[in-house]
C-alpha cells in the first residue's frame, strides 16, 4: 500500500496505483489497511459505503470495528472518504471531498487485470456455490474472523471460537487477540483445475491459489489463504501477517476475511 500524509489528511492507494486496488483489494480493504496504520480513534464513515463496488456481506461498521481498533461514530471529527472514480481512500478532519494527491504505480498491473475485474462481477451475481455460509453466521463470526479474537478456556486460547470445550462446558466469549506474525507449519498450492468452486473462476487467472497452515504464539492454529498478489512461495517456519481482503462473491454480496501476507526476511 502507498500512503501520503499531509495537512489535508491521510491518503492511501494500492501498490498498483490509483486505478486498481489489486486482484483481491478494493476501497474497503484499502481503508482498513490505512486505519490500522493510524492511531486508533473514532471515524465517521460519511458516504463511504456509496463508493464500494458491491454490497458487503456484513456492514461497513462491523468490518472496520472487527478488524481495527477504530470505532464508527456519527459525532466523530474524523471522516473516511473514498474516491468516486479511482481506488483512493482518505481519513481527514472534514466531511468535504478532499483534495486528492496523485499516486503512481509501484508495481506493474497484471495482464489479467480486466479479466479479474470481470470475474469478480460475475462471481458476486452468481448463485451460491461450495460450502454455503449464511449471512447470520458471517455476522456472528466477524470478530473472530477479522480480528483474530480467541477465547480463554481456563488459560488455553481457543480459536476459531466454539460454544463448548472438550468437557462440554460453555466457553466465555472471545476477548483475546492473537498476536502477529504467525509461523507457517505447512502450505499447499491448488492448481486452477483443483481450486474449490468459490474460486474456480479466478484461480486460472491467478495460476492457482495457495493456503498456509499457521501457528500463533498463543497456541491456536489455523488455515488461511495467501493474498492473491503474493508471488513468492511460502517457506516452512516463515512468518506471515494478515490483511483484510476479498474472499469470494456470493448471492449479490462480497465476502471479506483475513488473508496471509508473507513477511520479508
Amino acid at each position: 500500500m502507498q500512503t501520503v500524509y499531509n495537512n489535508n489528511g491521510n491518503f492511501a492507494c494500492s501498490q498498483y496505483g490509483e486505478e486498481w486496488a489489486g486482484p483481491d483489494g478494493d476501497r474497503i480493504t484499502l481503508a482498513i489497511a490505512l486505519l490500522k496504520q493510524l492511531p486508533s480513534g473514532s471515524v465517521n464513515i460519511n458516504s463511504f459505503e456509496s463508493r464500494l463496488d458491491f454490497p458487503t456481506s456484513v456492514g461497513i461498521q462491523e468490518l472496520i470495528e472487527a478488524s481495527t481498533n477504530w470505532t464508527i461514530s456519527e459525532d466523530s471529527e474524523s471522516y473516511l472518504h473514498g474516491h468516486s472514480d479511482s481506488y483512493l481512500v482518505a481519513v481527514t478532519s472534514s466531511s468535504e471531498e478532499p483534495n486528492w494527491p496523485a499516486f503512481s504505480p509501484n508495481m506493474n498491473k497484471t495482464e489479467s487485470q480486466q479479466e479479474l475485474i470481470d470475474q469478480w462481477s460475475k462471481e458476486v451475481q452468481g448463485v451460491s456455490q461450495g460450502a454455503y455460509v449464511s449471512q447470520a453466521q458471517h455476522i456472528v463470526a466477524s470478530s473472530s474472523r477479522l480480528g483474530l479474537k480467541a477465547q480463554n478456556d481456563h488459560g488455553t486460547m481457543v480459536w476459531p471460537p466454539r460454544q463448548l470445550n472438550s468437557e462440554g462446558a460453555r466457553i466465555e466469549s472471545s476477548t483475546n487477540t492473537l498476536s502477529e506474525p504467525a509461523t507457517i507449519l505447512t502450505w499447499t498450492r491448488l492448481s486452477s483445475a483443483g481450486a474449490p468452486s468459490e474460486f474456480s473462476g479466478r484461480a486460472p487467472l491467478l495460476d492457482g491459489v495457495s493456503t498456509v497452515l499457521v501457528a500463533f504464539e498463543e497456541g491456536p492454529k489455523g488455515v488461511f489463504m495467501l493474498a492473491d498478489d503474493e508471488h513468492e512461495a511460502p517457506e516452512i517456519d516463515g512468518k506471515v501477517r494478515f490483511e483484510v481482503r476479498r474472499l469470494y462473491g456470493q448471492d449479490g454480496m462480497m465476502h471479506y476475511g483475513l488473508k496471509a501476507v508473507l513477511c520479508q526476511s
